[in-house]
């Protein structure tokens, strides 16, 4: 149950992240602080994916991932992490220890911890979730390029969620590639087409490469949704004085 429970908290407490309004995720250049330091070793685990575990190995990874479970729900994260830890000792491949651990890092931002462990996990899952989850532990980290691969893995093993496309496109954008992260951002927005948040970042992207025409059409379609919607009119007149400024020149 914590498996899913985890699994699902990773989309509903870190998919905010691309989701809000794209005119005010604008990527911050700055030094990002430095990261708690981890409690396991960031080196890739010697990891045996043919080992047999014994009978009482078996029993003891279960009781600490139980043990870790009643930890997280009083609140006491680092005993759950270290407990997870003791499981993975006894079975570095072991699923439930390596998700329930990642996603604990990812909310403490142990990005560098928790991206590990999510490349290990892509590796022996090849699951989507864990690709998109190590696309945004990289994103946190700075690291574009190793973060843009992450989400590509994690769209092609599964097209069908928008969010990991608007993923994609802000990674795009911080590493530059305006006309890849627009193709991204339509994928998103032709799987959900009265989603607004999409429709501002089509809009803010198109106004980064300076296609005004289709930041107004993006613009208006989001007042055609919501008549009422302040901020898309703001946008829209700043759109249209930039054309007729570029008109002048």
């Amino acid at each position: 149950m914590w498996t899913y429970l985890l699994l699902f908290l990773s989309v509903s407490l870190f998919g905010g992240v691309f989701v809000h309004r794209a005119h005010v995720l604008n990527v911050k250049k700055n030094t990002p602080p430095p990261e708690k330091k981890s409690l396991i070793d960031e080196e890739p685990l010697d990891i045996d994916e043919n080992k047999k575990l014994s009978k009482q190995e078996k029993i003891d990874i279960s009781a600490l991932c139980e043990k870790a479970d009643i930890k997280l729900k009083v609140g006491e994260e680092d005993e759950a992490i270290k407990l997870l830890v003791q499981a993975m000792a006894i079975d570095p491949a072991n699923i439930e220890a390596q998700q329930k651990l990642a996603m604990l890092y990812m909310q403490k931002q142990m990005y560098s911890a928790a991206a590990a462990l999510f490349k290990q996990l892509g590796e022996l899952t090849n699951d989507a979730v864990h690709y998109s989850n190590l696309g945004l532990a990289l994103y946190q980290q700075q690291e574009f390029e190793a973060a843009k691969e992450a989400y590509q893995r994690a769209v092609i093993l599964d097209p069908s969620r928008p969010q990991r496309f608007v993923s994609l496109a802000q990674v795009y954008r911080s590493l530059g590639q305006l006309s890849n992260a627009i193709v991204a951002a339509d994928k998103a927005h032709n799987m959900d087409l009265e989603n607004i948040d999409f429709l501002f970042l089509i809009a803010d992207l198109q106004m980064d490469s300076e296609n005004y025409d289709e930041s107004v059409n993006a613009l208006k379609k989001i007042i055609e949704i919501d008549p009422g919607n302040a901020e898309a009119k703001t946008y829209l007149k700043k759109v249209k004085k930039a054309i007729a400024e570029n008109t002048k020149v």
